[in-house]
């Protein structure tokens, strides 16, 4: 057979929803390859577990950011009830630990009304109202997501990736893109198997996947390839040649789990205002998951990898090789910001020390004692993408490539807004001439989603 039509790199909740919206939508051979041996074993599920209101968004600034998530609360409270999948709406406290910091909780409620979000979703709070509805939160004022909700987001994504594999894709676990080379009609992706299975046969002329027993190696053909490789998408982008203006930093975030007798400190999520919006490092919030479980989190801890759960590098080799991983004055730029320095020492010793972490939910929690918690909960790594000038960059960033497609930086809230971000670009895509190779479907969204409502509210 010749080469797949198209092939989805990244098997999180973006990849994943890529995939279901293809398949949803075309008739043709759609493949999707993760590295690892089930999907949202990253980022999309190492995070604070939450479906978004878009209050904290800014409506021309963040607009895709802010429509999706806006779009995808109500398909995903559908798809929840339809599935019988985890839905706890706690509720999210965006408090001010100071005065300064009060009066952008304004600006929250003009963005969260602007957004689609209705009066009776957002209140804005007194640090007495407040006070009444949390007693032990201490703040200057806060505003209330009232339908912030707890997910489980490794749940939705395995649900999703059933769908699209009824509707046509296919999965490919534990391959890792090492390599990709332009042909003359299509791409040739050099996979290396990461856990192979020793009674597979060694060429599967279905799928044209020939394995090559002496590397490990694998070579895969598609006649067009949609990057969503999360922490290493930059990576693959830079396989292709194209994205060569940004580098990517990566940070983890430590949670650590409050003992159940704490847990009457709050009932809902508290996040404070951040102090420093512009850097990718955000005050730990109190976090109410999807199950009950309560946990602190998270940190923004600098470390060398997109995998790196512990410590700060795998092998001593690594920062050395990352610092200078091309392009790098994009990293020296980035290097000379006393703010980024002074913050990244802070939050690397709050991932070391569960006293200095509880010191600063403390701000709006001063009851919290290090006692409080137990062990360590969630560790999760974003890749932040930084341009050439230093910035930190807030929206996703989507990058045109030789026959294929790149989507990087597509950070929090990415997890909320995926089904609808992926409808946008799968509609982008096909109106780019993208997706001619394939058939369109006759129904298409036979599910309880609506394809062209749910690209409409996103926008052009």
């Amino acid at each position: 057979m010749g080469p797949w039509d198209v092939t989805v790199v990244g098997g999180g909740i973006l990849g994943t929803s890529v995939a279901y919206w293809l398949a949803d939508r075309f008739e043709g051979r759609i493949a999707l390859i993760e590295r690892e041996p089930q999907v949202a074993e990253h980022t999309s599920r190492r995070n604070t577990g939450v479906i978004h209101r878009p209050f904290y968004l800014d409506p021309d600034a963040r607009k895709v950011f802010a429509r999706s998530s806006q779009a995808a609360y109500g398909m995903w409270k559908d798809y929840t009830a339809a599935r019988a999948l985890s839905w706890n709406p706690v509720g999210t406290l965006e408090v001010a630990t100071d005065e300064a910091r009060a009066r952008k909780l304004v600006t929250y409620r003009r963005w969260g009304e602007a957004n689609g979000m209705t009066p009776d979703e957002l209140q804005l709070l007194t640090s007495e109202e407040v006070r009444r509805l949390e007693p032990h939160v201490r703040c200057h004022g806060a505003i209330w997501a009232k339908t912030d909700t707890a997910v489980d987001f490794r749940e939705l994504t395995d649900s999703l990736r059933r769908d699209a594999e009824r509707k046509g894709a296919t999965f490919f676990m534990s391959r890792e893109v090492v390599g990709i080379e332009p042909r003359a009609d299509h791409l040739e992706v050099r996979l290396r198997r990461v856990a192979p299975a020793p009674s597979e046969v060694l060429v599967d002329p279905r799928h044209r996947i020939h394995v090559f027993p002496e590397t490990g190696e694998e070579l895969h053909a598609t006649r067009f390839l949609i990057n969503c490789a999360g922490g290493n998408s930059i990576d693959v982008a830079h396989m292709l040649d194209v994205g060569w203006e940004y580098t990517d930093l990566h940070f983890r975030g430590d949670y650590w789990s409050i003992r159940p007798e704490w847990r009457y400190l709050a009932r809902r999520n508290v996040y404070s205002v951040p102090r420093h919006p512009e850097l990718p490092f955000l005050d730990p919030h109190w976090i109410v998951r999807a199950d009950g479980r309560v946990e602190i989190g998270p940190n923004a801890v600098p470390v060398a990898g997109p995998y790196t759960y512990g410590g700060f590098f795998d092998d001593p080799a690594e920062p050395v090789e990352k610092f200078f991983e091309p392009p790098v004055r994009n990293k020296i730029t980035l290097l000379v910001n006393p703010d980024f320095l002074s913050l990244a020492v802070e939050e690397a010793a709050s991932s070391m020390s569960k006293r200095l972490l509880a010191q600063r939910v403390r701000q709006f929690l001063p009851e919290l004692r290090p006692a409080a918690l137990g062990p360590r909960g969630f560790a999760g790594i974003r890749a932040s993408v930084i341009d050439r000038q230093g910035n930190f960059i807030k929206e996703a960033i989507e990058i045109p490539g030789p026959m294929s497609y790149h989507i990087t930086n597509y950070n929090s809230p990415g997890a909320t807004g995926a089904p609808a971000y992926t409808a946008w670009v799968v509609r982008k895509l096909a109106a780019l001439g993208h997706l001619d190779h394939m058939k369109r479907k006759a129904s298409g969204s036979a599910g309880m989603w609506n394809f062209d409502a749910v690209v409409e509210s996103v926008g052009a």
